[in-house]
């Protein structure tokens, strides 16, 4: 399942082209991503269907799928187990990239104060879909897009 994209936040910010990310940093990033999709498949128990709408950078249509999202961004400290936002600790997940690359760091720092603003939806994989357009639609207007990762 590699290039399995949980967070749109996350992984569409770290998708600038003109990056300076080094390819053991993605190399490490993509190792973690096919782990975190490997549990939350299995915890969710999301269908072939859906995983592959996440591969292809897509929006799942059942709750399974849906809720692997949340479960990606339970693993990479953007939502809390409870569904809340969790800007602090996102934003201290990211102290590896900004040694990386510090416009993007900058960007993504952004990007989650942006989606942060989200009205919450009480059913926390819900919310993980909002967040998620909101990632991808606050990184594009950043000139981010998603190349760089490939």
């Amino acid at each position: 399942m590699q290039g399995l994209l949980f967070s749109a936040i996350l992984c569409a910010a770290l998708s600038l082209a003109k990056s300076e990310l080094s390819a053991d940093f993605k190399e490490k990033f993509m190792a973690k991503m096919e782990s975190v999709g490997e549990k939350c498949a299995a915890e969710t128990g999301a269908p072939q269907e859906d995983i592959a709408k996440i591969i292809t950078k897509e929006i799942p249509t059942t709750h399974e799928g849906r809720c692997m999202l949340f479960c990606g961004h339970r693993e990479f400290h953007i939502q809390k187990p409870d569904g809340s936002v969790d800007v602090d600790s996102a934003v201290a997940s990211l102290e590896t990239i900004k040694s990386e690359d510090e416009d993007i760091y900058n960007k993504l720092v952004q990007v989650y104060k942006t989606c942060a603003q989200v009205p919450v939806i009480a059913d926390p994989c819900e919310y993980a879909v909002a967040l998620s357009e909101c990632g991808v639609h606050e990184a594009h207007k950043l000139g981010i897009d998603s190349r760089i990762l490939e």
